[in-house]
This record gives structure tokens, C-alpha cells and sequence, in this order.
């Protein structure tokens, strides 16, 4: 995935297209979340071993850990690093849109629907050592300013930026983190997409981030949903 950086600069390893020491974690559960009478509302997913929980609409689609795995890391599946991941890594996604498909993690091809990814990683001792909020901003997509001239100057093609909004997180629990909300139009596409990314590091050198991506207009209209999503991500590392 052209867009993608890696930790030779000093931002956090695993991102998209890179490689990186992931964290071995616990068993994922995926839980349907019921409100009173009737179908569940929502899908709970825990990572019990990181103590990482979000919920997500009861309707939308998981997406297939291999598919996901070859997009993220572009893996040969007959490859050590295939056969090793699934010991060492945890990401998972969920698409609005159906057919459910890992490609619409970025909306290249110009859905509007939701798409929601998370994962968790360990950051090499270099990284964690010198982690900062902005490398937290752009670790998924750049948002600060030198990160975006960075990008223009390797041709990646990331046009019609706009900060919706930057929040700085401080749960406390030896966690830190910023939400970024931020519009981006990706290559050729010709719809405008928000992209919202909650990103945490702990002191012991875990990194997690959820994204959620959605058309622009998409996003205007889903907000309350879309934000609940957000709100729910949850890591408690105490």
C-alpha cells in the first residue's frame, strides 16, 4: 500500500506494507452485545490477553484474518512470516459494506460504507523510547504538517487533507494517545474520505489503534454511530 512508512525515521513499526516485532497476545472472543428484547445491537470484540475491548453494529461483517493479514503486511501465505503471524500479531476488521472485503480498508475504490480496523502491536525499544504524540498522529496516515510534506515529496497520493479534529487521550494507567479525525481524497478516487484513528502507547511498548474510515458524507451522517464505535475502544493496561 503506497502510503505506508516505516520505523527508519523513528515512527512506529508494523504499519501498512511494513515489517515490525508485533506482541503475542491472548485468545480474540467476538461477542454479540444484546440490548433487551430482539437481535443484538452490537458485536463486542475483546482481546482479553491486552485487555482491549470496542463494539461495533451487530450487521457488520468480519473480515477473513487471512485476507486482512495480506493486505496489512502483503505476506506470501506460504511464507515464515505467514505461518509465524498469527502466533505474534493480533489486527482485526470489521466492513459495512457487503460484500465484506479487506480492500475497502482505505476506500480506494470509492465506497462510502464503514470500515473499521484494529490492532495491536509491540514497538521495537528504539521507537518506544522516543514516541510522541505526533508519531501516534501518523502512524496509520500523516496528519502533522512535516509528516504530509514527507509524503508529497515521495510522490504518495494523498491530496484534499482537512483536521476535523485532535484530541489528546490520557486515561491514565501508563497509557497516552490522541484521536485524530481527518479528511484525505486517496489517489484518483473521487470520493472524500474521513478517516477517524484512536492511537494509544503504553509504557511497556505496546501500540493500539482503531480506524475507522468512511466516505466523507458517510461520515457526516453516521457521526453518532460512528463515534460511539470510536468511544467504545477501550485498553486497560492496570
Amino acid at each position: 500500500m503506497p502510503m505506508a512508512r516505516g520505523a527508519a525515521r523513528g515512527r512506529p513499526p508494523g504499519r501498512t506494507g511494513a515489517a515490525g516485532l508485533l506482541a503475542a497476545v491472548s485468545a480474540l472472543l467476538v461477542l454479540p452485545l444484546a440490548q433487551g428484547c430482539g437481535s443484538p445491537r452490537y458485536t463486542y470484540v475483546k482481546n482479553s490477553g491486552e485487555r482491549t475491548y470496542f463494539r461495533v453494529p451487530a450487521g457488520w461483517n468480519r473480515i477473513g484474518q487471512h485476507d486482512l493479514d495480506q493486505l496489512i503486511a502483503g505476506d506470501d501465505p506460504d511464507s515464515a512470516a505467514a505461518r509465524i503471524r498469527p502466533r505474534v500479531s493480533w489486527s482485526i476488521a470489521y466492513d459495512a459494506t457487503r460484500p465484506a472485503d479487506a480492500s475497502h480498508l482505505l476506500g480506494l475504490g470509492g465506497e462510502e460504507q464503514p470500515f473499521v480496523y484494529a490492532k495491536i502491536q509491540r514497538m521495537t525499544d528504539q521507537v518506544r523510547d522516543q514516541i510522541s504524540l505526533n508519531l501516534l498522529r501518523d502512524a496509520f496516515l500523516p496528519v502533522t504538517a512535516q509528516a504530509r510534506q514527507q509524503a508529497a515529496d515521495a510522490g504518495q497520493p494523498l491530496g484534499d487533507f482537512e483536521l476535523l479534529r485532535d484530541q489528546v487521550l490520557t486515561p491514565g494507567g501508563g497509557l497516552r494517545g490522541v484521536r485524530s479525525v481527518f479528511n484525505y481524497r486517496l489517489g484518483r478516487q473521487l470520493l472524500l474520505q474521513t478517516f477517524d484513528v484512536t492511537t494509544y502507547a503504553s509504557d511497556d511498548g505496546h501500540l493500539y489503534e482503531l480506524v475507522i474510515r468512511c466516505s466523507a458524507r458517510c461520515y457526516r451522517t453516521r457521526s453518532g454511530e460512528l463515534d460511539a464505535v470510536a468511544r467504545s475502544f477501550t485498553v486497560r493496561k492496570h
